[in-house]
């Protein structure tokens, strides 16, 4: 589903959504394609030195992918689920990037109060683990009305131990309005004209390049050449 964004209004078409700005060396095997055996699962999270991303891997990763994205986005959940999202988290997880999460919320309210989550889910430990749950059971949610606050806690009790008296307050009293606000305008005033997008190093992945969005082995070789590039100085 193609969602084209405005400051004004929101309008339905059909596989990401689209907005509108208002404003050399020898490499490890993991880099060469092959398949997604030994991940080992999702790794510390912890608040950017912006303030409005979440950073997910080793500091001393060769490569920072930034990825751009709404959490009621069809685009991003298919990226995260059934692309190339679960490759990228295996080489964070591995210590070959890490990975800056831009989080708007410009599809609307469910996804402000998703975004509010994903950050409380941070504060115990479990950001990964909810980010992943949100892009799977988007589709279920938007059939149940969206993203609530007791759809987001239903989901949240999938993540062991994440619920608490304190994660479900701030869930559902929006604790971390700050923090959407900045992500959605960081979102919102950027380069990027749809979601998921992404950014290798500070440099946009192109129309060119799209392929690696849906195909691991793809987005592997493109991070391989960036990669060579970084080490080429």
């Amino acid at each position: 589903m193609f969602v084209q964004v405005s400051r004004r209004s929101v309008l339905a078409a059909a596989g990401a959504a689209v907005i509108v700005p208002a404003a050399a060396g020898c490499l490890p095997a993991r880099w060469d394609g092959r398949a997604d055996e030994g991940y080992t699962g999702p790794v510390a999270a912890a608040l950017g030195a912006e303030g409005h991303t979440v950073v997910v891997g080793d500091p001393a990763a060769p490569l920072t992918v930034r990825v751009y994205e709404d959490p009621s986005c069809p685009g991003c959940a298919e990226f995260q689920t059934e692309g190339s999202g679960p490759r990228l988290r295996r080489m964070a997880a591995e210590g070959d990037v890490q990975v800056h999460y831009v989080l708007g919320s410009f599809l609307g309210n469910g996804s402000k109060r998703a975004v509010n989550a994903l950050r409380a889910s941070l504060d115990r430990g479990k950001f990964a683990e909810l980010h992943e749950v949100l892009h799977r059971g988007q589709a279920a949610a938007k059939r149940r009305g969206g993203f609530t606050g007791n759809t987001l806690l239903a989901l949240s009790s999938s993540v062991d131990g994440l619920r608490d008296a304190a994660f479900d307050e701030a869930v559902l009293t929006g604790r971390h309005r700050d923090f959407v606000e900045a992500a959605d305008r960081a979102v919102s005033t950027s380069w990027i004209k749809a979601t998921p997008a992404l950014e290798v190093d500070g440099r946009p992945v192109g129309k060119g390049d799209q392929d690696v969005l849906d195909d691991p082995d793809a987005l592997a070789r493109y991070l391989r050449r960036a990669r060579q590039r970084s080490a080429r100085g």
